[in-house]
């Protein structure tokens, strides 16, 4: 009687240690997630500042001024779809040399600034002003190439992405 009892112990004192090494496990992940949500929170802080602030008028970085010239152009005819944000972040990246965390991050500013708009082609002169003074007229002129692949992107050019193009090119100068 005394050796099952000796077993049922054991087996008792084995899983108590094996539970409380899954709740150390357990706490250990939650703390993990915990200093990942901590080191994102000045990004998504400063992205809550920006959209309680307002649509275009705060924009102010000529990489996010062309975010949205891109956002725009790819958004003429159809709300931006997964895929095409992704290639406009993969474009973005290649373009500005940058992260791509980074990269996604100015595509989501860009989508939700071109959500609010009205019209897009409206937007044209103050982003490219923005691009055009901070950034100058060369960044504006690597910039078309990346503009026309996202345009065609969605299939053959409308006529209000022709009139988006131009207007662009004009205001940078480069038409």
């Amino acid at each position: 009687m005394h050796i099952i009892l000796a077993i049922l112990g054991a087996l008792v004192t084995v899983g108590i240690i094996i539970w409380r090494v899954r709740m150390a496990m357990e706490a250990a992940r939650e703390i993990a997630d915990l200093a990942g949500e901590a080191a994102n929170l000045p990004r998504k802080l400063r992205f809550r500042a920006k959209a309680r602030r307002g649509g275009i008028e705060t924009i102010d970085d000529p990489r996010e001024a062309a975010a949205v010239l891109l956002c725009g152009a790819a958004a003429f005819e159809n709300p931006l779809t997964p895929g095409d944000k992704a290639a406009l972040a993969q474009e973005l990246s290649a373009l500005l040399q940058i992260s791509a965390a980074d990269a996604d991050e100015l595509t989501a500013r860009g989508a939700w600034h071109v959500n609010r708009m009205n019209d897009p082609l409206n937007a044209v002169h103050p982003l490219t002003d923005i691009i055009v003074q901070k950034a100058g007229a060369d960044a504006m002129a690597s910039l078309i190439p990346v503009l026309d692949r996202i345009m065609d992107r969605s299939g053959p050019r409308t006529q209000d992405q022709m009139l988006y193009r131009e207007k662009t090119l004009r205001r940078a100068g480069l038409l």
